[in-house]
């Protein structure tokens, strides 16, 4: 085992632990959160390399019209609604990024 390995068991054993202290209601979130999460990643696994490709060109053909500015300002506003969707579940947190 490596250390990813005991920290991953680590947080299992947490997730296991705290989802069995939860009243019944809560489980049924749960379990549609488990099954939001599987289907997410299995619409993620089915595209083949021609589908990502044909969408890429269709978004990009979507955009032509716009100057090379506003598609950065979108892609800087996209980063942004992500970060913030991120920092409200949880999964990144506030401030500014000062360097590796």
């Amino acid at each position: 085992m490596n250390a990813s390995t005991v920290n991953t068991e680590k947080l299992l054993r947490q997730v296991i632990t705290s989802v069995a202290q939860l009243p019944p209601s809560d489980l049924l979130v749960v379990y549609e959160t488990i099954s939001d999460l599987k289907q997410k990643e299995s619409e993620k696994s089915t595209l083949t390399a021609a589908e990502i490709l044909a969408r890429a060109k269709a978004r990009a053909a979507e955009m032509s019209h716009l100057s090379h500015e506003e598609v950065v300002q979108r892609f800087i506003d996209a980063m942004e609604r992500i970060r913030a969707d991120a920092i409200a579940k949880g999964t990144a947190i506030e401030g500014e990024w000062e360097s590796d």
